[in-house]
């Protein structure tokens, strides 16, 4: 018989962005069932934004299906007056097809719901951001978590091109004097 963990979220801010009200108010239900200290949620972008650059957040909820959704997120990853790039910015989606999962996973969302969910599904996802946090990367294309899941060994030899090195003339021949 395994014992079953209990989590304490009372410390957590959660912020929940979405313009279908339905979805809103489903998603802070699940959270104030789970006990969040303050759930916030907004159903426009300026909203979403100020209260994320105003209020210390925890969690962000964010639906991408909307071009919105995806502004927000790649703003709280991207924009230099964001408090926090490196939050656990989990993406929702009523309608999601693949193209809308992999542009939340190229915007930094660190995970993907589908709707319709279940209070089960939203509280396992919670707590595998908290549990398992991954590494942040910042690259001149993607800012977000690591995109890979498991480690895997690399087959072959490193195929990466290397940058011809440049001789100068008067290292070449101290080389040469120095050769054994």
């Amino acid at each position: 018989m395994h014992a079953k963990r209990t989590y304490e979220f009372s410390s957590f801010t959660v912020l929940i962005y979405t313009q279908s009200e339905f979805t809103r108010e489903l998603v802070s239900d699940m959270c104030r069932a789970m006990r969040f200290k303050t759930v916030i949620s907004r159903s426009d972008f300026a909203g979403a934004w100020h209260a994320f650059t105003s209020t210390p957040i925890d969690i962000t909820f964010g639906d991408v299906a909307p071009d919105e959704g995806c502004r927000l997120l790649k703003d709280i990853r991207n924009d230099e007056i964001s408090p926090n790039p490196r939050i656990p910015f989990i993406a929702t989606a009523l309608a999601s097809s693949p193209a809308c999962i992999l542009r939340a996973r190229d915007y930094g969302a660190t995970e993907f719901l589908r709707f319709p969910l279940s209070a089960g599904t939203l509280i396992d996802r919670v707590i595998h951001v908290v549990e398992h946090p991954r590494d942040f990367v910042k690259a001149s294309q993607y800012a977000g978590p690591d995109r890979r899941r498991r480690s895997r060994p690399v087959g072959g030899g490193d195929r990466r091109k290397q940058a011809p090195v440049a001789v100068d003339a008067a290292t070449s021949n101290l080389d040469q004097e120095w050769a054994v």
